[in-house]
């Protein structure tokens, strides 16, 4: 007559399981039939608040109309809406547009301005070229006349000396003739020089023209 206490415990687990079951499902059962009856007094209430059938069949048709007028009414709106959507987006585009104008001009703006600061800046340097090559210009001239001036004197200082005798007897030359032959030398080395230099001019006056040119 004893049962183990494992399955005891067991079966009387699963009975308390059950019954908790049961008891949830009465409970949600009582909720429910409360519910109908709120439910049915609400009915009830209504009920005996009806209007009659011709009134509500007025009340009716006039909130039909009046739902109509407003559907009509809603329509017009709509469309209105639309045609300003459509206005709103046109002013738009044409704003977009006059900034991407505005924007491409003043890109446009900012571009010759640095083409305008770029040809003042090459106008500058065009004029201090300029001034070089008139330097340069005016420096070639002087080195052509002092060339032919001292040309010109070494020409006539060996005029001068072919034009005096020759000396006889032991082979001395007289004081003026050395004299003459140093200055003739001395001219000649000058002229050497003044030409070098002349040579040196030029070249830098040719390359001025030649930088101005390009």
């Amino acid at each position: 007559g004893r049962v183990p206490r494992e399955e005891h415990a067991r079966a009387t687990a699963a009975l308390e399981e059950q019954a908790q079951a049961l008891r949830e499902r009465a409970a949600q059962l009582e909720a429910a039939v409360e519910a109908k009856g709120r439910e049915a007094a609400r009915l009830e209430a209504e009920l005996a608040a009806a209007v009659p059938r011709g009134e509500h069949e007025a009340v009716q048709a006039g909130l039909r109309a009046e739902a109509a007028a407003l559907a009509q009414r809603l329509g017009e709106l709509s469309r209105r809406h639309e045609k300003t959507c459509e206005e709103v987006f046109r002013v738009q585009r044409q704003a977009l547009f006059m900034k991407s104008e505005r924007q491409a001009a003043e890109e446009r703006l900012a571009a010759a301005q640095k083409q305008l600061a770029e040809a003042q800046d090459e106008a500058r340097r065009l004029r201090e070229l300029h001034g070089h090559a008139e330097e340069s210009a005016r420096l070639v001239r002087d080195r052509d006349r002092k060339i032919t001036e001292l040309s010109k004197e070494v020409f006539k200082l060996k005029e001068a000396l072919n034009a005096l005798p020759e000396s006889r007897g032991p082979p001395q030359s007289p004081p003026d003739t050395a004299a003459l032959q140093a200055r003739i030398r001395a001219l000649e080395e000058k002229l050497a020089e003044t030409e070098m230099r002349h040579s040196k001019v030029v070249t830098l006056y040719r390359s001025h023209l030649l930088y101005a040119v390009q």
